[in-house]
C-alpha cells in the first residue's frame, strides 16, 4: 500500500513538473514573440483639417512677386520605444515560484505518509531504516553465515596466493550474507554491507576489525598479502566460529 502511494505521489510530482515547465515554455515562446521587437509608438496618428490661410502680402513699390505662406498642420509627434522584457524575468520568477512550492508541499506529503522510520546504528553513524519482514531471522542468518565462514576457512587452506586467499575469504562472507536474504542499504557498499552483518551478529569486534582490514589494503590498497597475513586471517575466522559455537549464535 505504501508503496502503491509513493509511485503515486511520484506520479503527481512528475505530473505537475511537466505541467509547469510547460508553461514556463509557453510563456517563454509568447512573451519571445511578443518582445522580439521593441514596441514603437508613433504619436497620434489623426490630426484634424484646419482651414488653410493665405496671406495677402501688402502691395510693394517693386515687381516683386508676392509670396504665400504654406500653412502648418499639426503633424506627427516623435517616436517612443517601450521595452518590456522586464515581464518575461517576472513572469519566469513567478512560475518557478509556484514550481518550488508545489514540490516541496509534495514531498512533505510523502514524509507524513511514509512516518518516522527506527534508527539503526551503522559504523558509528545513526541510519534510518525499515523493517523488512523478508529479511531473515538473526537465527536463520548466523546459520548462514557460519556455513559461510567455514568455506572462508577452507579457501584459506587451498594453495592459492596470500592475496587471493584473502580476497576471496572475505568475498565468500559477503556471498553467504547475501544468500542469508540479508539486503544491502542503497548508500552501503559491499564491504559495508558485510561488515554490518557480522556486526548484527555479535560478532568479536577485534575479530571482524582484522578480517576488514586485511580484506581492504590487498583489495583497495594495492597491498601483497604475506603468508602471516593468511594466518591472521585464518585465526580471525576461528575466533569468530568458537564465538558462534559457545554462544549459540547472534544476541536476541
Amino acid at each position: 500500500m505504501r508503496v502503491d502511494d509513493e509511485r503515486g505521489d511520484g506520479f503527481r510530482l512528475r505530473r505537475v513538473l511537466t505541467g509547469a515547465v510547460g508553461i514556463v515554455l509557453g510563456v517563454v515562446v509568447v512573451l519571445g514573440a511578443t518582445l522580439g521587437r521593441p514596441l514603437v509608438f508613433s504619436g497620434p496618428r489623426w490630426s484634424p483639417d484646419l482651414p488653410q490661410q493665405t496671406v495677402r502680402p501688402e502691395p510693394l513699390p517693386s515687381d516683386t512677386p508676392s509670396a504665400t505662406v504654406a500653412p502648418q498642420r499639426l503633424g506627427a509627434g516623435t517616436g517612443g520605444t517601450l521595452d518590456l522584457r522586464w515581464l518575461l524575468v517576472v513572469a519566469g520568477v513567478l512560475v518557478l515560484g509556484v514550481i518550488a512550492i508545489l514540490v516541496v508541499w509534495l514531498l512533505r506529503r510523502r514524509a507524513r505518509r511514509r512516518g518516522p522510520a527506527p534508527a539503526l546504528l551503522v559504523d558509528g553513524l545513526s541510519v534510518g531504516v525499515g523493517a523488512d519482514p523478508a529479511e531473515p531471522s538473526l537465527t536463520e542468518g548466523t546459520a548462514a553465515m557460519r556455513r559461510g565462514l567455514r568455506r572462508a576457512l577452507g579457501v584459506l587452506d587451498d594453495a592459492r596466493t596470500p592475496s587471493d586467499a584473502i580476497t576471496e575469504a572475505w568475498l565468500g562472507l559477503q556471498e553467504s550474507a547475501e544468500d542469508a536474504g540479508f539486503r544491502r542499504g542503497a548508500a552501503e557498499t559491499p564491504t559495508e554491507f558485510t561488515a554490518r552483518i557480522l556486526r548484527r551478529l555479535d560478532v568479536d569486534p577485534g575479530a571482524l576489525e582484522t578480517l576488514r582490514r586485511l580484506y581492504a589494503s590487498v583489495r583497495f590498497g594495492g597491498v601483497v598479502a604475506s603468508p602471516a597475513d593468511v594466518e591472521r586471517a585464518r585465526e580471525a575466522l576461528r575466533t569468530l566460529d568458537l564465538q558462534w559455537s559457545a554462544t549459540g549464535g547472534a544476541r536476541p
